[in-house]
């Protein structure tokens, strides 16, 4: 593989270094002019390029230029705000050129809910992804393109198996509502369990039916601009928009690409010599201090008996490498055609993709079929039939990454875990050639052996219709969309597995199915007063219907050649699941936009919204908007300044909304117990009631503001916009508040709190250089955001080191500082359970030499801020694209670092990592975590402790690319573009944090959590247009 790629790129440099070359120029002449505004102002800074060659200068500051070219040589002008512009000498030595303002940027299409708008005229915050800018060879889903790209939006990888699940967060709320050209779209991930098995191990990401491909643009609303959407979009909107057919000849484009996909630096199991070490010294550590003996005692030190000796250490060398048994080097496939075109009567796109990926684990993997054909039909003059229909099907390949679920132990380890756990001193195989086993955990190698497979299709169908029925002015459109997805996971663990302390065949059939319907109605209307006023208006109504099944099977004690075949078969227990869900909100919705005097800006929403879920009286709420915005750089005194073009200053505040589910309502439950009359003849199932109707159950609601700032500088080189928020969040719904003292249900859902979060956000665009020759371009984003509470739930009682208006992710610990060793003098502080050495050093933060409530620090897990930064070069053909993002100022749980538990190591039960060098030791005093006499489960403080507390900084390169564009020249009939390029995805990471990775979740879960492991790729790929 290694060879075959150096081979590729050797050919890449190659076909690039001939596509490379200079134009010989005959006898030149001396050319000199001037190159003017609208205004006859001299431009500076513009480009002038000798056509076919090198040869070229820039105008000065009043735009005067002179230039030695070939006497019939065509000229090439360009600056940045400018129509480039082409001009042949024919001779003449003197030219003076007026250049007309290109307005593109400021006429920027941006969508917005229910409608489009322009940069220069919209008046709310809303970010926009421009996916023909983001490389996608090892993307499999929308979610991956948006790393960083926007402000205010924290994309986070929570895990990287393939279709794993990213988390998205608008200004630090949860999952956003997702739009598809219209339809309500689900962003959680459709997977079934695998029944009662706590081998989950599965975290799958949402919107796996859609190429990103396929994408024309994306748009996140983060203010008051959602709320025309009112339910559901609190969290704020992305609305996600395909490409479509456009009118003229056919184009074919292709997009194609190989990767090789790394995995990152890991957790380091020890090695065979190192388990035996850090054993024999952390057993000895604990015998002494389970005896009282020097140094955690004053009893001399005497007794102990190593388990290894020295010849059992240097005999067993480096052992199993476990990891190295279950992971693996991955690949990618991802090949797309499209196919564009259409009259004046109807236009289409067609595109069908395939990716195939294999995971860097074993096992794990994924395969997809994609097809898309978006189709307009013109009817009449006044009638437009449109149409969408997007199919996927999905074949996962589940690894048992990740950890246990519920409350079991290292025996339901998967065979990540399992590769942690096991002692590399032990083989795969035993001298019989069966596998080995360790204390209760299943053999890693063995544990591939169970089958865990996940079929998943979608099938996405949109139909439009729109009516002109005024031309130019009213227009009509109604529209249908149902987006139904179904996934059937099949799961069997043979009998020769050793899992959960059996040899036992185990099986599972899950299957769930969900549907979103779309149903909308809506009247358009547009008109323009001249130079006075124009108004875009829309109203509309709409109903949006969301159902979904689940069903299950589980049982044991099955042949293995029969597996889930025939679970009718087994002659275990079988237990069956099922469930069913149904939901409809109805919507009456408008959206009124004004622009006066190309100055002044304001626009009006309002959304009227039913839920089914909440009783009559609670049924509907109102959610309005209002935002406004003044755009300076029209007014008189600044329209005629050279160097503003863009100053637009926007305000807006609106309501949003977020449902509650079913807790409205009474639940009754069967009981367990059955009840038996007249000697078995008559049987009865008592129900019992576990909840109460709630009739005063209220929306959630979300009031947003923003104030924003939207400028361009010297011809739009400097661009960006600059914007505080502040959201007021009410009526939090508690869905677990107490109830008063006697009563027979312990817990109610009751409306009451409030928080709020606000922050800044900055975004920047310019354009650094620019010439015919070079050109490069950067952005930058960064936003901030602080959440907190401001009043809390009734009967909700605090613990004393916790304020009412304390961040919302708040985390309370007491604080240590190093380690005690021995002999050293024990703080008076110091808990009962940790004042031998080796435990952590706790501080007494005010000084009363008392450990309590008031020496407890709180941290944010929210960061300080976020980051996107890219910049783009170009010479000649050659481009070269680098993009990072990252975070500062978070503060989480390393989970991970419980492999390095001393005590974990020494019960037997299970190996640790090489982290367990930062432990302290009576051999390592230098070490900084807590020794094996510390545990903290002993202490019963009130608040945790520091020691598995850290930063999660980082800052990662996502993309790292370099593209070569064959210029077609004489051979454009056969292919309009070409571009070959290489990629690298997750180039480095900096970062002090010492666990998996910063981003990646990992549970606190006994004997401890393997997260799938992050991952680098190397891709090499191509786009064609015929």
């Amino acid at each position: 593989m290694k060879t075959h790629l150096h081979s590729l790129l050797q050919l890449f440099a190659l076909v690039a270094l001939l596509c490379t070359g200079d134009v010989l120029r005959a006898q030149s002449v001396a050319v000199t002019g001037r190159v003017l505004d609208a205004n006859g102002e001299g431009i500076p800074g513009v480009n002038i390029l000798e056509q076919g060659s090198n040869n070229g200068t820039i105008t000065d500051v009043e735009g005067h230029f002179s230039l030695n070219v070939n006497a019939n040589a065509t000229l090439v002008l360009s600056a940045v705000g400018y129509l480039a512009q082409e001009i042949a000498l024919a001779g003449r030595a003197t030219l003076d050129v007026t250049l007309q303002e290109d307005v593109k940027a400021l006429e920027e299409v941006v969508v917005v809910g229910y409608g489009t708008t322009t940069r220069q005229n919209i008046t709310t915050s809303v970010a926009k992804v421009d996916p023909k800018n983001i490389p996608t060879p090892a993307n499999n889903s929308i979610p991956e393109l948006l790393f960083g790209r926007a402000a205010g939006l924290q994309v986070t990888q929570q895990s990287s198996e393939p279709g794993g699940n990213i988390n998205l967060s608008i200004r630090g709320r949860g999952n956003p509502l997702v739009v598809v050209d219209g339809v309500v779209f689900p962003y959680s991930g459709l997977e079934p369990d695998n029944g009662g098995l706590e081998l989950q191990g599965v975290q799958r990401g949402g919107l796996a039916g859609l190429n990103p491909n396929d994408i024309e643009s994306i748009e996140v609303l983060k203010d008051a601009s959602a709320a025309i959407y009112g339910v559901n979009a609190a969290n704020g909107v992305i609305l996600i928009t395909t490409k479509k057919g456009k009118a003229g000849r056919m184009n074919v484009n292709y997009s194609g690409s190989r990767s090789l996909v790394t995995n990152l630096p890991y957790l380091e199991p020890l090695n065979a010599q190192e388990y035996m070490r850090n054993y024999n010294q952390f057993t000895l550590d604990k015998y002494l201090a389970d005896n009282q003996m020097q140094p955690f005692g004053p009893n001399a030190a005497t007794g102990f008996q190593p388990k290894y000796s020295e010849t059992d250490i240097q005999n067993a060398g480096e052992g199993t490498d476990w990891l190295g048994e279950v992971l693996r080097n991955g690949s990618i496939d991802n090949h797309t055609l499209g196919i564009t075109g259409g009259s004046e009567r109807a236009t289409y796109y067609f595109s069908g993709s395939y990716f195939n990926q294999v995971g860097t684990m074993k096992n794990s993997d994924l395969t997809r079929y994609n097809g898309r054909l978006n189709v307009a039909f013109q009817l009449n003059k006044r009638l437009t039939f449109n149409t969408s229909v997007n199919a996927s099907r999905n074949y996962y390949g589940n690894s048992t990454a990740g950890w246990q679920t519920g409350n079991a132990g290292t025996q339901s380890f998967g065979a990540l875990q399992a590769a942690l756990a096991y002692p590399s001193s032990v083989p795969v195989r035993d001298a019989d050639g069966n596998f080995t086993q360790f204390a209760v955990i299943g053999n890693p190698v063995s544990l591939l052996n169970i089958n865990d497979q996940t079929m998943f299709t979608g099938l996405l169908a949109n139909l439009s219709l729109d009516v002109d029925i005024i031309p130019g002015m009213l227009t009509g459109k109604v529209l249908y969309g149902n987006n139904s997805e179904n996934s059937v996971r099949d799961f069997f663990i043979p009998s020769t597995v050793f899992w959960g302390q059996l040899f036992r065949a185990r099986g599972s059939l899950n299957e769930a199915r969900r549907q979103n319907q779309t149903m909308e109605a809506t009247l358009s209307f547009k008109k323009s007063l001249g130079a006075i006023a124009s108004v875009d208006a829309v109203g509309g109504v709409g109903q949006y219907i969301e159902d979904g099944t689940g069903f299950g099977i589980e049982a044991s004690d099955m042949l293995d050649v029969i597996n889930t075949t025939n679970l009718a078969s087994a002659t275990g227990p079988k237990t069956t699941t099922s469930y069913k869900y149904f939901e409809k909100k109805r919507s009456f919705f408008g959206r009124a936009s004004f622009d006066v005097l190309d100055r002044y800006l304001l626009t009006l929403t309002y959304r009227y919204d039913g839920y089914d879920k909440f009783f009559p009286n609670q049924k509907y709420a109102g959610f309005p908007s209002a935002s406004v915005g003044w755009k300076l750089s029209n007014e008189s005194f600044l329209k005629n300044n050279t160097t503003l073009n863009l100053l637009k200053l926007r305000a807006s505040m609106g309501t949003t909304g977020n449902t509650i589910g079913s807790v409205a309502y009474g639940v009754f439950v069967p009981d367990p117990n059955i009840i038996v009359f007249n000697n078995g003849g008559v049987v009865y199932t008592p129900y019992y009631q576990t909840a109460l109707d709630q009739p005063n159950l209220k929306w959630q609601k979300t009031v947003n503001s923003n104030i924003g700032l939207d400028f361009g500088l010297f011809r739009d080189r400097i661009s960006g916009s600059l914007d505080w928020f502040h959201d007021d969040i009410t009526n939090l719904l508690n869905a677990n508040a107490n109830t008063p003292q006697l009563s027979y249900i312990s817990s109610v859902p009751r409306n009451g709190g409030r928080t709020i979060r606000q922050g800044v956000e900055l975004a920047v665009s310019t354009a650094n250089v620019r010439s015919d020759v070079f050109e490069w371009n950067s952005t930058l984003n960064i936003s901030h955001y602080y959440y907190h509470w401001v009043r809390r739930f009734e009967n909700n009682d605090l613990q004393p080191y916790v304020q009412v208006d304390d961040p919302v992710n708040a985390i309370y610990v007491f604080e240590t500082d190093g380690i005690l060793q021995p002999n050293q003098e024990i703080p008076e502080w110091q808990p009962e359970g940790a004042r031998m050495a080796g435990a952590p050093r706790f501080v007494d933060r005010n000084g009363d030499n008392t450990l309590d409530y008031q020496d407890v620090v709180r941290y944010n897990a929210d960061p300080r801020f976020i980051l996107g930064f890219g910049n783009s070069f170009r010479y000649r053909n050659f481009d070269l694209n680098v993009f990072l993002y990252g975070q500062r100022g978070a503060t989480g749980w390393n989970y991970t670092s419980i492999w390095a538990d001393p005590n974990n190591l020494i019960s037997g039960n299970q190996s640790g990592t090489d982290a367990l060098g930062r432990v302290w030791s009576t051999a390592n005093p230098d070490g900084t975590w807590p020794g094996v006499s510390y545990n903290e489960t002993t202490l019963g403080l009130p608040a945790s402790v520091d020691t598995r507390l850290a930063r999660r900084d980082f800052l990662r390169c996502r993309n790292l690319t370099l593209g070569y564009n064959v210029d077609p020249g004489s051979e454009r009939k056969y292919f309009q573009s070409l571009r070959v390029y290489v990629d690298v995805q997750n180039a480095f990471l900096i970062t002090k944090y010492e666990g998996a990775d910063p981003e990646t979740q990992a549970a606190n879960v006994k004997g401890g959590p393997a997260p799938y492991p992050m991952a680098r790729t190397y891709s090499l790929g191509v786009k064609a247009s015929f």
